[in-house]
């Protein structure tokens, strides 16, 4: 039976220490900010200083996150990969969101070819396999579909079996909800990447009146589909809207994903949060809570505020 190891990239915001329970390893971002590189790993103990040195105040963008171009991916996997199993399933960032994907199908048969020597000094046979699978969604809704994939794959799915699972029934039921804290930071990278989802108006009568848009993003569209009074009460609605979806069964996986680009004791310290936490604690429901990756927030700004779940049929924002 082939050993089957799951990757994620670094946008995928799971909280490590359940991506160490499932054994899913993260294939990082870069992140270019003027002339210097770092790499975006998801190493949450130096996210809260990442944050602080890319985000807070930054208004000029001019920090963006990278990914690894096709023979960047191969070395990656074959320093790291090849030697320790049979195949890979790569889970990346929406396709529409960033060129991973693309860049990872490329690296399907260069990684293959190049690992023949170093999988037979590991005493491994035949060809490696990699498989490159487009979750659809990005940060928490991408959590969500490595960690049922993880665990599928863990219970003795085939490799065609998660992928018809994505492909077919999670990808599409991926919903994420998004509040910005920041709207001047993300209004200007909204319009950098040709985006709507905060225009000019929106914006000014915003930063007037305190008013933040909810986001919804689905099947790699996004749009605001509600204005509130700040960021904590689009926090507050987002989070009472979760609980509900699960006292009226509308998950179809056990399992909701939160993230923030900020101190993590903030959202805990939540009602609204402790609430929700209490119904899934009840119903068998995990709800998972990780720092916001560097790679999405780059996008969102400092203490945006995220949350995903899956579904078919889900309920409308209250």
């Amino acid at each position: 039976m082939q050993e089957t190891t799951i990757l994620a990239d670094a946008a995928c915001d799971m909280p490590r220490a359940v991506m160490t329970e499932l054994g899913v390893r993260t294939i990082p971002f870069r992140i270019r900010a003027g002339e210097q590189f770092i790499a975006d790993t998801r190493d949450e103990a130096s996210l809260p200083l990442l944050y602080e040195q890319y985000l807070v105040g930054k208004q000029d963008h001019y920090a963006e996150s990278i990914p690894l171009v096709e023979r960047e991916l191969e070395d990656h996997l074959l320093r790291h990969v090849v030697a320790t199993c049979d195949r890979a399933m790569l889970f990346t960032i929406a396709s529409t969101r960033s060129k991973l994907y693309s860049h990872a199908t490329g690296a399907v048969i260069g990684t293959a070819a190049r690992s023949v020597r170093l999988r037979k000094e590991a005493g491994r046979s035949g060809l490696f396999d990699l498989v490159v699978v487009d979750t659809g969604a990005i940060g928490p809704g991408q959590a969500l579909i490595v960690h049922e994939a993880a665990r599928m794959a863990a219970a003795g799915a085939s490799a065609r079996d998660v992928v018809e699972a994505v492909e077919t029934r999670l990808r599409d039921a991926a919903h994420m909800y998004l509040v910005p804290d920041e709207l001047l930071y993300m209004y200007t990278r909204a319009r950098l990447k040709g985006e709507d989802s905060i225009t000019w108006s929106r914006y000014m009568m915003g930063s007037a009146f305190n008013i933040r848009p909810i986001i919804h993003m689905h099947r790699g569209r996004t749009g605001a589909v509600a204005k509130v009074r700040g960021s904590d009460e689009g926090r507050r609605r987002v989070l009472a809207h979760a609980e509900q979806c699960i006292r009226n069964g509308s998950l179809l996986t056990p399992a909701i994903s939160v993230c923030f680009a900020g101190p993590l004791d903030a959202v805990r310290a939540m009602p609204a949060y402790q609430s929700l936490e209490r119904t899934a604690r009840a119903c068998g429901v995990e709800l998972m809570l990780a720092p916001m990756s560097l790679t999405v927030a780059l996008n969102v700004g400092a203490r945006a505020f995220g949350l995903s779940y899956l579904s078919e049929e889900p309920l409308p924002l209250a």
